[in-house]
């Protein structure tokens, strides 16, 4: 990470690095460095987010959960029961 830079920016940055750094759903390496995962890149970009108490955003998919034979589901509303 950088030094002397304010809390938007060292976001960013762990944000950046996180959506680059993939723990593969597959074999367990990191998509970026080929280590086995999670990276150490990816384990100071989630300290960042830490420190300042917030959560990283979340892009599903990235992990490419379909090489390992997942599938997406559709989650269905709860059915309404009819009122009398």
């Amino acid at each position: 990470m950088t030094t002397c830079t304010g809390e938007g920016e060292q976001l960013a940055i762990a944000q950046q690095v996180l959506d680059e750094h993939i723990t593969s759903s597959v074999d367990g390496r990191c998509l970026k460095c080929g280590v086995p995962g999670p990276c150490y890149r990816r384990e100071t970009a989630v300290v960042v987010f830490s420190r300042f108490l917030r959560l990283p955003r979340r892009i599903p998919g990235l992990t490419r959960p379909e090489l390992v034979g997942s599938r997406r589901v559709q989650v269905r509303p709860p059915r309404r029961s009819a009122r009398r």
